[in-house]
């Protein structure tokens, strides 16, 4: 009869109210958030101070799913797994309950592998699988770098293991093997991982068991004082203890907690933010690279690491192999897309401009960076270069101000093979650390983070800005009218330092793109008009 009572009142109100409560003590519960499962269109609600809430279903009648949560708060001793219940429409004094978070952690925790997540969430895992996320704890340049052992020509040049101190990590499993390192933080040698989980990467769990990255120590390394890793013991196998993005889902197999964070950039800068422990040096500074950028600011063109990297579905469907049909706008791609040629063109823009001024030509080279951190950014042995080639009847013109490319735009071979621009007209975009191996001998640059001990340059392109170059390049005297100067900007992205990248014989990534990729190409032809003198309109002499 009460049943009845309530759908008849349903069909004049389709609001559902009631309170949200503690399941062990009935007390009621501030601030969750309660909605309808799988309709973020249909919009939250938040209990007040007595636990109320009441629900506007807009017009949807009969059964539906409410999901109810608290966000995760690691200040708080209670905290509370996500829960979703079926409900009728017009119901009131419907009470949601909650169940409590276990306080205690599983101190025999042994991680499964991926392979456990796939039962349930095939398509998520088989996208993991292309990313370079799965590969990190076996990823050949790393293990290049690090004991030589990754590909046929690791062993030549820098090795890690082979110039420093026997007891020295380089906390390189930190990040790439977190799985097995989390338990004995940075004691774990990469080319060591053994555990089937630790040499998954980064993995689900690597991040679903986060419960909080700690913005006040953001530049340190990963959960080496700065990211707090959960394993919990409770009633259910450790590893279904998880933090997630969504607030309405069941706690029926997976004991899942609502963690805002995870749509946060903070969570990337786990891995994505440190400095070197014992210089200060920068490692990568990503996350704050974003902080300061126009993305980063409240409104409609905000816009994060998971917007960009971990693109939106197409379609609708489930999350795993249960639970209701969720809208596209719910189901992130796992593939973490990251620098390939359609987005290095789709995010940074590169401009020419000449002009002829008396006995010279002045060009002006742009590069705007679209994206949301600096460009490029990441890892350290990352650059970028614009190369100019200008010339006329096949000869290049010559360069009478301007910059040119730094050292590193050249390997270590003597002589100039294809592919060196060091001291080609043009500029370079690093970041450049300086430092002593394993802290003794002469300064060397580039080094590694590990070694580093300052940065000796940072020309990188930070978020929402243009990097305008000038050059000057004098015309010969002598050239009939209308002769044609041919102008060539390329503007190339390089995901190692080519010394590093040719004594190692690295060809493409382990990721099977190229290791240099040509952003964009811009070109120019202009008549020339004769030179009468040497000086260029503004009256800046040219040195015959």
């Amino acid at each position: 009869m009460a049943l009845a009572i309530a759908l008849q009142a349903g069909r004049a109100h389709a609001d559902i109210s009631g309170r949200v409560v503690d399941i062990v003590d009935g007390e009621p519960i501030e601030g969750a958030i309660v909605s309808v499962r799988a309709r973020p269109d249909l919009g939250r609600v938040l209990t007040d101070a007595d636990g109320h809430y009441t629900l506007p279903l807009n017009g949807v009648p009969g059964v539906v799913e409410i999901g109810v949560a608290v966000p995760w708060d690691p200040q708080s001793e209670i905290n509370y797994l996500v829960n979703a219940v079926q409900a009728f429409d017009g119901l009131s004094g419907f009470q949601l309950p909650l169940l409590r978070s276990p306080d205690m952690e599983n101190v025999a925790y042994e991680p499964p592998t991926a392979q456990t997540c796939n039962t349930c969430h095939s398509r998520y895992h088989q996208q993991w699988l292309t990313s370079r996320h799965a590969g990190s704890a076996v990823n050949p340049w790393v293990l290049d770098l690090y004991a030589g052992t990754g590909t046929a020509g690791g062993s030549a040049g820098y090795v890690f293991r082979d110039t420093h101190d026997a007891g020295h990590t380089g906390f390189c499993a930190a990040c790439h093997a977190p799985m097995e390192d989390v338990f004995t933080p940075g004691e774990v040698y990469l080319d060591e991982v053994a555990t089937p989980a630790g040499l998954n990467g980064v993995s689900c769990l690597a991040c679903h068991q986060i419960a909080d990255v700690d913005p006040t120590h953001i530049n340190a390394l990963n959960h080496l004082g700065k990211t707090d890793y959960r394993f919990l013991q409770g009633g259910q196998p450790t590893h279904l203890y998880v933090w997630g993005p969504l607030p309405d889902v069941d706690n029926g197999i997976m004991q899942a907690h609502y963690s805002p964070l995870h749509s946060d950039p903070r969570l990337c800068a786990a891995c994505h933010q440190y400095t070197n422990p014992e210089t200060g040096a920068p490692g990568q500074s990503t996350y704050t690279e974003w902080l300061a950028s126009p993305y980063a600011q409240p409104g409609p063109g905000r816009r994060t690491c998971q917007n960009c990297h971990m693109e939106k579905e197409t379609t609708a469907g489930q999350i795993g192999s249960q639970g209701p049909q969720r809208p596209a706008s719910q189901r992130s791609t796992h593939r973490f897309t990251g620098a390939t040629p359609q987005r290095l063109s789709e995010n940074i823009d590169l401009r020419i401009a000449a002009q002829q001024s008396g006995a010279g030509l002045l060009l002006t080279a742009e590069v705007e960076n679209q994206c949301g951190h600096n460009f490029p950014t990441g890892i350290d042995i990352r650059n970028a270069l614009v190369v100019l080639d200008v010339r006329v009847g096949g000869v290049p013109l010559q360069q009478v101000h301007g910059p040119v490319l730094p050292f590193w735009a050249s390997d270590d071979v003597p002589g100039e093979q294809p592919g060196d621009y060091a001291g080609w007209p043009g500029k370079g975009f690093a970041k450049v650390l300086e430092g002593r191996i394993n802290g003794v001998g002469e300064v060397v640059r580039p080094v590694l983070f590990i070694d580093a001990e300052q940065a000796a340059s940072n020309t990188t392109i930070p978020s929402g800005h243009t990097d305008v170059s000038q050059y000057r390049f004098a015309i010969p005297a002598g050239l009939p009218a209308n002769t044609e100067v041919s102008i060539t900007a390329r503007l190339l992205y390089r995901r190692a330092w080519r010394a590093l990248a040719v004594t190692k014989g690295w060809t493409q990534t382990p990721g099977g793109m190229p290791v240099e990729i040509q952003v964009q190409q811009r070109s120019l032809q202009l008549a020339l008009e004769p030179v009468a003198d040497g000086l260029f309109a503004d009256g800046f002499e040219i040195a015959r």
